[in-house]
């Protein structure tokens, strides 16, 4: 897996969170789109650092 492929989920949050600092209307559409991903973050993060669930390395 590239470091482009490792790094595009954590490269995509913080756009979103750069857009949920930016003025309306930019700021809702990141936080709504922060509010859908988050619990696809924590699934990725417990994937990626404790080896549980479908994004656990093999």
């Amino acid at each position: 897996m590239s470091l482009l492929q490792r790094g595009l989920p954590v490269i995509g949050i913080l756009y979103l969170g750069y857009l949920a600092l930016q003025p309306p209307p930019l700021r809702w559409i990141g936080l709504l789109c922060l509010a859908v991903l988050t619990p696809f973050v924590f699934g990725w993060l417990l994937g990626r650092l404790a080896g549980i669930g479908p994004w656990a390395p093999e």
